[in-house]
């Protein structure tokens, strides 16, 4: 898969999402080596380079199509829809996978996923279930080595995490994966959601609405828990402002939206960073 890559925006501000930042770049960059991995963190200071970093490097060796940036900022709120539209500019393959950094999927959702879009026509893939298929996971750093030495040489054992896990909803959040000529003509993600809340439900409406082709892979997906700042939660000051616009999209038509998103400041800055028309 030399012509996807896989995009993660990151915070790491607890000691339970460093654990996951380490799980899932650990885990793409084992099971998926032809892949490039793009990663952003927005912080005060670089505690994916001091904290995360080693240990990747411990569990994956070779880490040469991993590459990190880092953007001092002591802006509290965490700009998410910002990131990844950084990130979409500077990917150069044409799929691209927009991926949490809390999550990890079976080795085989990611291959059906990129079936579905070099094979089938898919513009864009969520690789797993709508409904109760999300594992919630409760992590630990003993937990962690288990699972991040468990490495067969062709996959990673999710059964090393049975012990740990619950059932519990799964819908659109976590990520999916995208040809980037589609993300771009859609308008990318839409950067007047600040912080968490509803801009995965718009992304996801707003491609079908524009009809682009939407698949699903129904499967499981592995969701390793985390302490809840404001950043990831309903109490996030930006929450009720980021409900509001979404309520509001999804009442417009798709000429409504079309100009709507015509106007939007970022749309014009990120078509004259891509040299293309959003």
């Amino acid at each position: 898969m030399k012509d996807l890559t896989y995009l993660l925006p990151c915070r790491i501000e607890t000691d339970d999402r460093l654990r996951n930042v380490v799980t899932s770049v650990s885990y793409i960059l084992k099971n998926f080596p032809d892949a490039k991995v793009l990663i952003k963190e927005v912080d005060t200071k670089s505690n994916f380079i001091e904290y995360a970093l080693p240990q990747i490097k411990k569990y994956v060796g070779d880490i040469g199509q991993l590459k990190h940036s880092f953007e001092k900022s002591d802006e509290k709120f965490f700009h998410k829809t910002r990131i990844l539209n950084d990130l979409c500019v500077e990917a150069d393959t044409p799929i691209i996978y927009n991926h949490d950094v809390d999550v990890v999927l079976p080795k085989n959702s990611h291959e059906l996923a990129y079936q579905g879009i070099t094979q089938e026509g898919s513009d864009a893939v969520y690789p797993f279930g709508c409904g109760i298929y999300q594992w919630a996971v409760t992590y630990s750093d003993e937990l962690l080595d288990k699972f991040l030495s468990s490495h067969d040489g062709t996959d990673f054992d999710l059964s090393v995490l049975d012990s740990s896990k619950q059932r519990i909803p799964s819908s659109i959040g976590w990520g999916q994966m995208i040809t980037k000529a589609a993300q771009v003509s859609a308008g990318m993600w839409n950067e007047e959601f600040i912080s968490w809340g509803a801009e995965d439900c718009e992304f996801y409406y707003r491609l079908n609405l524009f009809g682009f082709k939407v698949g699903r892979v129904i499967d499981d997906i592995y969701h390793f828990e985390h302490g809840r700042t404001f950043n990831s939660h309903y109490h996030n000051p930006k929450f009720q402002d980021n409900d509001r616009l979404w309520n509001w999209i999804r009442t417009q038509s798709k000429d409504s939206l079309t100009q709507y998103y015509s106007k939007l400041d970022y749309i014009k800055r990120r078509g004259e960073e891509l040299n293309a028309s959003l």
